[in-house]
């Protein structure tokens, strides 16, 4: 499949928006067991998100990223973690360390065995955030779990 045709770049047939909302075509695809097939079938390399079924490769639009964290809660099962709830209706342990801020204040992790980028909504975010404390001295927002610090970094 070429991504140029006649000196333009392809229009991409499967789109993601922001808010985690997928489209084919400009029409939102409403069919939840086809999004998640899409979501068991998707890769991320150098050109983007693609979604590939056998032989078939399809590259899709991503305004932002493809999960979403919708929703956060303090566990205290063997040890304490955070369980997080994606757009694509399952749930993982949160990686901590792989937490991160954008310069435009918006909060990140990595997902999925820390293959994607999944970005908080306000509510979960604020779910992990209620945990944070302030380090004067390194002047940085870290949680503490089980004894172990993990800085709430900013990237920029």
């Amino acid at each position: 499949m070429s991504e140029r045709s006649s000196g333009r770049a392809r229009h991409r047939a499967i789109r993601v928006a922001k808010d985690g909302i997928w489209y084919f075509h400009g029409r939102e695809i409403i069919r939840k067991e086809i999004v998640r097939f899409f979501c068991e079938n998707l890769h991320l390399d150098e050109r983007g998100y693609y979604v590939e079924v056998g032989a078939e490769r399809e590259y899709l639009d991503v305004e932002d990223t493809v999960f979403l964290v919708v929703g956060a809660e303090l566990v205290h099962e063997r040890r304490a973690s955070f369980v997080i709830h994606l757009n694509d209706g399952t749930r993982e342990q949160l990686d901590l360390s792989t937490f991160w801020i954008n310069e435009q204040n918006v909060p990140y992790c990595t997902v999925k065995g820390g293959a994607f980028p999944a970005r908080f909504l306000r509510l979960p975010y604020y779910q992990v955030a209620q945990y944070a404390e302030y380090d004067e001295e390194k002047e940085e927002y870290f949680v503490m779990l089980d004894g172990q610090r993990f800085p709430l970094r900013v990237v920029t």
